[in-house]
């Protein structure tokens, strides 16, 4: 079966080294004119792996904010013994979230349309497609997704259409941990909201 990609990018150009906070690992990192931080990305982490003997899915998610911009990314990798066709997801796209508190958040699609692709297959047999979306998180969820739980999430666009429950519990062999989907955005929104990233001459 396809076995988990993770895409960590080191984007570190600089003369500086970053203190990061311990509960936050960073993929990309990028520095303004002024030394400032303008642009972070977390690494990706596993939300969701669903698998049986003939198909499978896994979905990851990483954050990303430049300039203030704080964007969802999704990556869903799947394989299958049978063909499979990559889709496009573009304007009117939404991802929502239904929490704990009974609250639902919707997160609209941003930017340009993404359309997914071929990836080569590690078995026999197995046909992988990788597909992808950006969701634009506004200042006005904050609250709501770093006090509350995500119970369900439900990918909604023109091609691609999935959803799937947030597990409390969920196990990464290949990093070996055991992750927290439900609390993704509780462990994870901060990172990019208030980083605690302290830049070294």
């Amino acid at each position: 079966m396809m076995k988990h990609l993770h895409l960590i990018l080191f984007i570190l150009a600089t003369a500086f080294a970053f203190a990061q906070q311990d509960d936050c690992r960073y993929a990309e990192v990028k520095l303004g004119s002024k030394k400032h931080i303008a642009e972070l990305r977390t690494e990706s982490v596993m939300v969701e792996n669903s698998q049986n003997q003939d198909k499978g899915r896994i979905v990851d998610f990483s954050l990303f904010n430049t300039r203030g911009l704080v964007i969802l990314n999704v990556e869903i990798y799947k394989d299958s013994k049978s063909q499979l066709l990559p889709s496009c997801v573009g304007k009117g796209s939404e991802l929502i979230l239904s929490m704990s508190n009974g609250e639902k958040i919707s997160l609209p699609q941003i930017g340009a349309k993404l359309c997914g692709y071929d990836i080569p297959s590690a078995e026999a047999g197995y046909n992988n497609i990788k597909n992808m979306a950006s969701f634009l998180i506004t200042e006005d969820k904050f609250d709501d997704l770093k006090n509350n739980e995500v119970l369900f999430t439900r990918l909604s666009s023109e091609e691609l259409n999935f959803e799937f429950i947030m597990k409390s519990q969920l196990y990464d062999d290949v990093e070996n941990q055991m992750l927290q989907p439900s609390r993704y955005f509780i462990h994870q929104l901060d990172c990019v909201v208030n980083p605690k990233i302290i830049v070294q001459d």
